[in-house]
């Protein structure tokens, strides 16, 4: 069976060591769908990237930042409707993808150490609530396999809503302008212009894709068509995804994702990222089944929040029921 994984691939560091080990056996075509690294403007961005004129890249930055209303009836019924649900044990750390995806796309970089620190700003008091994480927001740095620096969060829920990217390089830095669209902003240092280009360049990027129809008339900015495509090409080619929407790229992202979450738990210490295909690694998280989540019945194993005792109240329990079983 081909897998088109949704984000994580694998929220235990012994359920990533397993997924590897049944790949390594399969004949089966594995890819993340992991669709941030589509829109528009990081693929103008990769394209800047790839081109060199920002010479060796040294850092980036990203942000995936969708915050909801704590008192959004539609949200609750729909994607936190029951107390033990997923999204109400969900470490900030963890749905990472959609800004470590895009980072690790256009720069081609691999994570290999991480670091985390956590923002502690529950929901009002009165509130419905049914989330043991407090946590408004969690930064993580990564140091990685060519030697520069990422800095991203993972999905944070603070004023305003926020999808952004940037990139610094020796010679000049490239980003999208929060809040200004699929804007563009390229500068260079005065001595580094290349040719064809000023100092300081602002423009709207556009897709430069010759189904750009289709890809207009699906969601998530219109990444959706492009990432599946992509899936369904690889089908057809009987070929596995290329870095970052390949297996190995994906329980790396897992890895920051759950490493970075006991960083968090432990001061911000930092954390080697394992390669689990590794016989020494794979012994040492074989049977790492730490885990925030509920599963199967089964209570969580680690805290979920960087105040371990955080927890809804007895009122915001009885207001989130009170909304389920409205008609409103």
């Amino acid at each position: 069976i081909n897998v088109f994984c949704e984000c994580l691939s694998n929220v235990t560091m012994a359920e990533g060591v397993t997924l590897l080990q049944e790949f390594k056996k399969s004949s089966s075509i594995y890819m993340l769908a992991e669709n941030y690294p589509q829109l528009v403007f990081n693929r103008e961005i990769k394209e800047i990237c790839k081109g060199g004129t920002l010479g060796k890249l040294l850092y980036a930055e990203s942000e995936y930042n969708h915050p909801v209303s704590a008192y959004d009836k539609f949200y609750i019924k729909n994607y936190n409707y029951h107390p033990t649900h997923w999204r109400n044990f969900l470490p900030r750390t963890y749905y990472l993808t959609h800004s470590l995806g895009p980072i690790m796309s256009v720069t081609g970089a691999t994570p290999k150490k991480v670091t985390a620190f956590s923002v502690f700003a529950p929901v009002d008091e009165d509130a419905p609530n049914f989330s043991y994480v407090g946590d408004i927001a969690s930064f993580i740095m990564t140091q990685n396999d060519d030697g520069s620096v990422f800095k991203f969060s993972a999905s944070t829920n603070y004023g305003a809503d926020n999808n952004c990217t940037r990139v610094i390089g020796e010679k000049g830095q490239v980003e999208n302008l929060r809040g200004m669209n699929d804007k563009i902003m390229l500068r260079y240092n005065p001595w580094d212009i290349p040719q064809g280009k000023e100092e300081i360049n602002s423009y709207q990027a556009s897709w430069n894709d010759q189904e750009v129809e289709q890809i207009n008339d699906v969601g998530h900015s219109r990444a959706d068509f492009l990432t599946i495509r992509y899936f369904v090409d690889c089908l057809k080619a009987n070929k596995q995804p290329e870095f970052p929407f390949d297996i190995n790229s994906a329980v790396n992202m897992a890895s920051v994702a759950i490493l970075a979450h006991r960083s968090v738990l432990n001061g911000g210490i930092p954390y080697e990222i394992p390669d689990l295909t590794k016989p020494k690694e794979i012994k040492k998280y074989k049977d790492d089944n730490l885990s925030p989540f509920w599963h199967n019945g089964t209570p969580p194993t680690i805290p979920c929040c960087s105040k371990p005792n955080y927890k809804p109240s007895r009122k915001q329990i009885a207001k989130t029921f009170k909304i389920l079983k409205s008609n409103d």
